[in-house]
């Protein structure tokens, strides 16, 4: 019987590539393969805003004063990705041009976004001795309000710069280049036969056999 090598050679050539479509992709040991570093980073959901601030204050009453009262404060801010903004501003007004005497205390609750918050509260003041109701709008460097005193029944509407810049948004998430620890080397996760836990954004850590 007289062998055909032209037909042994096609059939070897075959059947390497049939065993070679059925060869188990490295990623199949757990061992081989894990999962790069790096990719898109989760921002936050919301943070808080702690600010001190100085003001310099006009009322628009009957006194008509030029001198400004200067107004200390503390706001605490809760700020979400949606630029919604609410919380709590606490503040001392003092009459810097007689003695730096104390003027008042409000207590206020804050509410809107990053451009604009409403405020609404109250306080007591020591100058009249009674307690006030207020409500305000605050946007960047400024305060614009009125003040009503119980007791005078008595609106005494103000205006105030102050320090309180725009309030800063939530911070997104960043997308980090992919990267492998040392000593793997990245490649395409389908073609690897990479499981969920080996792969991130289609490509996966390949460890040199």
């Amino acid at each position: 019987m007289k062998l055909n090598y032209k037909n042994i050679i096609m059939a070897s050539v075959v059947i390497l590539a049939v065993q070679s479509s059925y060869a188990t992709p490295p990623c199949y040991d757990p061992n081989v393969c894990v999962s790069p570093i790096g990719g898109m980073t989760a921002g936050q959901g919301h943070y808080v805003e702690n600010r001190a601030y100085v003001g310099f204050e006009w009322a628009f009453d009957k006194k008509n004063s030029i001198a400004p009262e200067v107004v200390f404060g503390l706001r605490s801010l809760t700020v979400k990705s949606d630029n919604a903004v609410s919380g709590g501003d606490f503040s001392l007004r003092f009459n810097a041009a007689h003695g730096w005497n104390l003027d008042s205390a409000k207590l206020v609750y804050i509410g809107g976004n990053r451009d604009v918050q409403g405020n609404i509260g109250g306080g007591y003041s020591f100058v009249d001795a009674h307690p006030i109701v207020t409500a305000a709008i605050q946007v960047p460097y400024a305060l614009l309000g009125d003040d009503y005193v119980f007791g005078l029944r008595e609106f005494r509407p103000f205006a105030q710069i102050n320090t309180l810049q725009k309030v800063k948004p939530v911070q997104a998430g960043s997308n980090v280049p992919l990267s492998c620890p040392s000593g793997y080397s990245l490649a395409n996760a389908s073609s690897n036969g990479a499981n969920a836990s080996q792969t991130k954004n289609g490509q996966t850590c390949i460890e040199p056999l």
